[in-house]
């Protein structure tokens, strides 16, 4: 049996596909972003010898990878072909194509786009938490029985590793399924690398990646690998038009929670809270800044309309985790 769990609040939706009660995938859209297929316009920044950058009117940088006769400064109106993608240490802007005309085709919104991608899942949406699907992504770890399957994320890819006692094949049997199952639980694209435990034998390298393959059939997205080589590593290659739930997660951080993703969840603390009291968010000073910040009002408005109650957000340098809602007693 197959559902799909909803679980919007101000800023950040978030669904899942859950499969006989298992969630198998999660998806994230934050409206802070550019969506995939978003419509605007903007001005031409600056061009390169490939293509442009552009500034939209909300101020954010888009990359064109098409070469464009438009001049610098010239306005052009623009669908979004990829989202931005964070990374370690940078985040890669959005990538574009330009369109005709500002009236060739309906702008479509967030809301649309959103529901068009839970739609595009084959089910009716119903109301639940996807919350606990981030465990292992918060711990960069998963344990099936007495294999340990470690995995973080780097410029270059999402990198895994692999350990555990006893026979090195029955290990990476273990861990070819877990991790077929994690890159489709998260969403993850682009390069990912597997440090396989090592084998001598070139028969049993081909038997795990064929149980990789196996175990990936139950995600739609298609990829290229390689063979697993001497040394235990193989590769895996997906396209990557969105951020993977990792990206959002952990921005341009290694492994920790990025302050937007601190930001949107002390929001839905907010949205989910009850009681009649105002609510004093209390967080770190740069989660509290971005909270307070004009980009955010429309969020906040929301998370206030939704608790019935006032908020109030208080900087602490002294906060732990990311920060907590108090609901005072009225």
């Amino acid at each position: 049996m197959t559902d799909i769990w909803r679980d919007d609040a101000p800023g950040e939706r978030r669904a899942a596909v859950v499969e006989n009660g298992n969630i198998v995938e999660i998806h994230i859209q934050r409206d802070a972003l550019w969506a995939l297929g978003e419509c605007g316009a903007g001005r031409i920044d600056r061009k390169t010898p490939s293509g442009a950058y552009v500034v939209a009117d909300d101020g954010s940088e888009l990359l064109l990878r098409s070469k464009t006769k438009e001049p610098d400064g010239a306005r052009v109106p623009f669908a979004v072909t990829r989202e931005a993608i964070s990374e370690p240490g940078r985040i890669k802007p959005p990538e574009i194509l330009l369109r005709d005309s500002a009236h060739d085709q309906p702008l479509t919104g967030k809301d649309a786009l959103w529901d068009a991608r839970l739609a595009s899942l084959g089910q009716s949406a119903i109301n639940a938490s996807v919350a606990e699907g981030f465990d292992v992504a918060i711990a960069g770890q998963s344990h099936v029985g007495d294999v340990t399957i470690s995995f973080q994320r780097t410029k270059a890819g999402l990198v895994f590793d692999i350990d555990g006692v006893g026979d090195a094949f029955a290990i990476n049997m273990v861990a070819a399924t877990e991790i077929a199952r994690l890159l489709r639980l998260y969403q993850v694209g682009a390069m990912v690398m597997i440090d396989f435990v090592s084998m001598e034998s070139k028969a049993q390298r081909t038997q795990i990646a064929e149980a990789f393959d196996a175990a990936s059939l139950a995600d739609a997205r298609p990829f290229e690998r390689t063979a697993i080589n001497g040394y235990g590593m193989m590769q895996v290659v997906r396209a990557r038009p969105r951020p993977s739930v990792l990206d959002h997660l952990f921005g341009t951080r290694i492994a920790a929670l990025s302050d937007e993703t601190q930001a949107y969840w002390l929001l839905r603390a907010v949205a989910q809270s009850s009681g009649f009291g105002a609510r004093t968010v209390t967080t770190r000073p740069e989660v509290a800044t971005l909270l307070q910040s004009e980009r955010w009002a429309t969020w906040r408005a929301a998370a206030v309309r939704l608790a019935g109650a006032d908020m109030v957000v208080v900087a602490d340098e002294k906060a732990t985790g990311y920060g907590h809602v108090h609901v005072a007693q009225s």
